[in-house]
């Protein structure tokens, strides 16, 4: 509480003190819909269609105070719809990376400030850690979650991470040691969000401690970004096999490291083709996933008249740890090694406010369970945008990251 409670005290000063606005507009009005179809078409929990939606509303204000660049931004988000991956496939990695709980929700609530030479900044507020950390570039044309976060990230914690939809007080520094390395650390509520998908959560706890996170990234000319991180938990957790143990006490080294490398890999003609490689792993006596591994091609500006245009296949690998296994078969339930995700993608962007992207998506073993037949989903999602950079921000999830859009249109590589 007292962190958001010094973001507004923040934000009111701001208001008070600014002397001039910057380059761009000093208030900007975003608002988003995204719409997505689903039929799971055989295999899975059942055969069937899903609907679901979700819609944006943000705002982002830049000052200059004392010299210094201020940044407000307030977003709010409402989800509905039906669930594809819960109540239709039953995978564990998301093939839907807006299904979520319905009702309406606090996104993100937070003053940034900037200075030094090379734009040092720090964030402090309700925060997504993804917004800044493991985020994709071209990997972001995907609609499965996955290639938005890594399974191995995603999944950990009481709630998950401080990711959409459950993110959480936090304060974020990053800085640049030259043009092409920069780096990032954050400290995020251990346990975001609330057990009934409550609008937002202020509380903090000792107990429940708190999830640090740190990410050096390079980026060049031709490499759009390759990043290190490393992220643990300072709270104690409860082993995933406790069931199964005589005197199961919680344990602390809940940590783990990613990495991951995005590069153009050449043209054809006048197509653009790039790749991309994720990995990442997560301890498994506290997670069902314990590594992960991601790979994408993604094709851009296939025509001149519609440079926006992308086409993506990509593979989502998660392998399941030894001591869920054991639970599972326990449980009568006998678990497989992993659950694999590939996504084909297309996206359509046919005016600057709407796109299209029809994706075919395969799922072998959902939920890493056995006696669940491999399914097969068509999807089409359709999104409406209206603001400065909403469209790409609102396709990626991420109100505010428009990395791809730029990428896509065609800025000098390396360039952020």
């Amino acid at each position: 509480m007292r962190i958001a409670c010094g973001a507004f005290l923040l934000v009111a000063g701001s208001a008070a003190f600014a002397d001039d606005i910057g380059d761009g507009p000093g208030l900007q009005l975003n608002a988003s819909y995204i719409g997505d179809l689903r039929r799971n078409t055989t295999g899975g929990l059942e055969v069937g269609t899903a609907y679901a939606h979700r819609l944006d509303l943000g705002l982002v204000w830049n000052a200059t105070v004392f010299g210094n660049g201020v940044t407000t931004n307030l977003s709010v988000m409402h989800m509905g719809g039906d669930a594809v991956s819960a109540e239709l496939v039953g995978d564990l990695q998301s093939i839907n990376n807006i299904e979520s709980p319905p009702g309406w929700k606090l996104y993100e609530s937070w003053v940034e400030i900037a200075f030094g030479e090379r734009a040092g900044t720090v964030r402090a507020g309700m925060l997504d850690l993804n917004a800044e950390f493991d985020t994709p570039v071209s990997q972001g044309v995907f609609t499965a979650s996955p290639f938005g976060v890594g399974t191995e990230l995603s999944q950990t914690g009481l709630r998950g991470p401080a990711v959409w939809p459950n993110t959480g007080l936090g304060v974020r520094a990053a800085g640049a040691f030259s043009d092409r390395l920069a780096w990032r650390l954050g400290a995020y509520d251990g346990a975001p969000g609330t057990d009934d998908d409550a609008f937002t959560s202020f509380e903090i706890s000792e107990e429940e401690g708190a999830l640090l996170i740190g990410e050096l990234e390079y980026s060049s000319e031709r490499v759009h970004k390759a990043t290190v991180g490393s992220w643990a938990y300072t709270a104690a957790f409860e082993r995933i096999d406790a069931a199964l143990l005589a005197d199961p006490v919680p344990e602390h080294g809940n940590h783990g490291f990613y990495a991951s490398f995005d590069t153009a890999l050449g043209r054809l003609a006048d197509v653009d083709f790039d790749g991309s490689l994720r990995a990442g792993i997560a301890p498994a006596r506290f997670n069902v996933v314990d590594r992960y591994v991601g790979a994408a091609l993604t094709a851009t500006h296939l025509w001149d008249a519609r440079p926006a245009d992308a086409l993506g296949l990509g593979i989502a690998y998660a392998h399941v740890g030894a001591p869920y296994q054991q639970v599972c078969d326990f449980d009568g339930t006998p678990a497989t090694a992993s659950e694999i995700v590939v996504e084909l993608v297309y996206r359509a962007e046919l005016a600057s406010w709407i796109a299209l992207v029809p994706n075919l998506q395969f799922v072998d073993s959902p939920g890493a369970l056995q006696g669940i037949d491999d399914s097969w989903i068509l999807g089409l999602r359709f999104e409406l945008a209206a603001g400065h950079g909403w469209l790409m921000a609102a396709r990626q999830g991420k109100p505010g990251d428009d990395a791809y859009a730029r990428h896509i249109a065609g800025e000098p590589r390396g360039k952020k």
